[in-house]
């Protein structure tokens, strides 16, 4: 077997992997967006109201949320998942912000942890290399941590990014 074919065996197993680690990282961020939305529809979640958090939120049998799910389902891929999440729950981009409300008990719980036992998280701060790379990477410091999270996950971004790192790698493994 020639180089060329070795090559493009294992590039296509990585491009493969990349592939099924993108479907699997947009499939959770939609899994809990769309739990959210029908939490929201059903009257289960409240933002704001610690009495209905998002992570007690039950759907089961629950025949709004029944509905939704089937207008959701049925259309299948008729039309660009966009507009369909659009039409079915208000909006039509990926968004963690569903993720981190679920979690927001978890994180408040382990933020509050860390400041009892005086865990330390992160990196020391090392003069003004770090501070520039902080301000370059438009990071910004809560309560000692840094913290880069965005409400909105900009899928272009992510696949700009992922395709770039595919790309620059294909053409580093040809170059050897």
């Amino acid at each position: 077997m020639g180089t060329e074919v070795l090559l493009a065996n294992g590039i296509a197993k990585v491009t493969a992997r990349i592939l099924q680690n993108l479907i699997y990282f947009v499939s959770t961020i939609l899994q809990f967006q769309i739990h959210q939305a029908l939490c929201l529809r059903t009257g289960q979640f409240i933002p704001g109201d610690p009495t209905r958090p998002l992570h007690k939120c039950d759907i089961y049998r629950n025949p709004e949320a029944g509905k939704m799910l089937t207008r959701l389902m049925e259309r299948g891929s008729s039309i660009p998942w966009s507009q369909l999440l659009q039409e079915t729950i208000g909006e039509g981009r990926l968004n963690g912000e569903a993720m981190r409300e679920y979690f927001r008990p978890l994180e408040e719980w382990l933020r509050n942890e860390n400041l009892r036992t005086g865990e330390y998280l992160g990196w020391s701060y090392d003069g003004d290399y770090c501070k520039f790379s902080i301000e370059t990477a438009g990071l910004q410091v809560y309560g000692g941590f840094y913290n880069a999270a965005s409400k909105n996950i900009d899928l272009t971004s992510l696949l700009t990014l992922l395709i770039s790192s595919t790309l620059t790698t294909v053409i580093g493994l040809r170059r050897r």
